[in-house]
């Protein structure tokens, strides 16, 4: 027979684990596809796509947010369609500028994401002016 502080102390270690476990099962169903995090680099390019914080995705077509970036708010549909809009740049001003003419703030555009481990595929893009993003953006990608 176990004394009773042994056995109280293995009860609350079970509660506390048990709780642990519900919480992050709690967390999984809030509806946030695999994959939607993390900085992924495109297969053979430089493009780099940054998932930060809750909703915002950086774009950098030439894999260094230091040189341009393009700063999107997107929102993420249950079947994987992620819906973007331009809100921003960061780096060079002159990079900024020129990428501003060809993809200005409040431009939108969706792509469809889907992950699966280290690798994901980002096709359909659609949108406004998205001729310029299209060509770049569909492909394989691989979590940095």
């Amino acid at each position: 027979m176990l004394p009773t502080t042994l056995k109280y102390g293995v009860l609350l270690a079970c509660g506390v684990l048990t709780l642990a476990g519900l919480s992050a099962a709690a967390g999984d169903k809030k509806g946030e596809a695999p994959g939607l995090s993390g900085t992924w680099g495109q297969r053979g390019a430089e493009l780099k796509l940054e998932f930060t914080g809750k909703d915002t995705l950086k774009i950098a077509p030439h894999g260094d947010s230091a040189i341009v970036a393009i700063v999107c708010n997107y929102t993420l549909a249950k079947d994987g369609l992620v819906k973007a809009k331009v809100a921003g740049f960061e780096g060079k001003e002159q990079a900024q500028q020129k990428i501003a003419q060809l993809l200005p703030v409040g431009s939108q555009f969706s792509f469809k994401w889907s992950a699966k481990g280290d690798t994901a595929r980002l096709q359909e893009v659609k949108g406004e002016k998205v001729e310029v993003l299209k060509a770049h953006l569909e492909g394989e990608f691989e979590k940095k």
